[in-house]
C-alpha cells in the first residue's frame, strides 16, 4: 500500500503518519521543538541531506504542520515554524522521547544528553496520559475500543483485499 492510500483509511493513526512521513519527520521536530527554525541549522543538527530536508519540510508546510516565513532581520532567508497543528505534536514527541530513554538505550554515564525540565519548577518533566473526564492516569490496559457500525465489516474487506492482492502477486 501507498503512503497516499494510508491517508485516504478511515483511521486516525494511519491518517497520522502519513502525514508525518518517516523518522526523519521526528528528528525536524524535536530541532523545531528545540528552536532551530532556519534551514541550515535544521540541516546540520539532523544530518540530513538538503534535498532530503527540502522535500519533507515542502511536506510538512503543505500538511499545515509548518509555515515557510521570512526572517525579521534577513528576509532572504526563511524560518520553519510550527503552526498549532504543529504545536499540538508536541505530547507526541514527549511520550516518544520518553519511550525512548526507557528503551533506547543503553546510554552514556548520566543518562541521556538532554533532559525536559518542567519551566519554574525545577525538576524533570514526565509526562502522563490522562483521562480529561475524570483525571486518572490511562495506558493501553486501561482503554477500549468501540468500532462504528459497519467498522469490523469495513476492516474484514479490506484484509481480504490486501490478501487477494498479495496472493495475485506470489503468483
Amino acid at each position: 500500500m501507498k503512503r497516499s492510500e494510508i491517508a485516504e483509511q478511515p483511521c486516525p493513526v494511519g491518517r497520522a503518519a502519513a502525514q508525518l512521513v518517516d523518522a526523519w519527520t521526528f528528528v525536524i521536530l524535536r530541532e523545531l521543538f528545540l528552536g532551530n527554525r532556519r534551514f541550515e541549522g535544521l540541516r546540520l543538527h539532523s544530518g540530513m541531506s538538503p534535498r532530503s530536508l527540502s522535500l519533507r519540510l515542502a511536506r510538512l508546510v503543505d500538511e499545515g504542520i509548518l509555515e515557510k516565513v521570512p526572517c525579521r532581520d534577513t528576509p532572504a532567508v526563511h524560518e520553519y515554524r510550527l503552526t498549532e497543528k504543529g504545536l499540538e505534536l508536541w505530547p507526541v514527541l514527549v511520550t516518544l522521547r520518553q519511550w525512548g530513554e526507557r528503551w533506547g538505550g543503553p546510554w552514556r554515564r548520566g543518562g541521556v544528553p538532554m533532559k525536559l525540565m518542567h519551566r519554574g519548577r525545577g525538576h524533570a518533566l514526565r509526562a502522563q496520559m490522562v483521562c480529561a473526564e475524570c483525571g486518572e492516569p490511562v495506558d493501553a490496559r486501561s482503554s477500549e475500543v468501540l468500532s462504528e457500525p459497519g467498522a469490523l465489516q469495513q476492516r474484514a474487506a479490506f484484509a481480504a483485499a490486501v490478501a487477494a492482492a498479495t496472493s495475485r502477486r506470489a503468483r
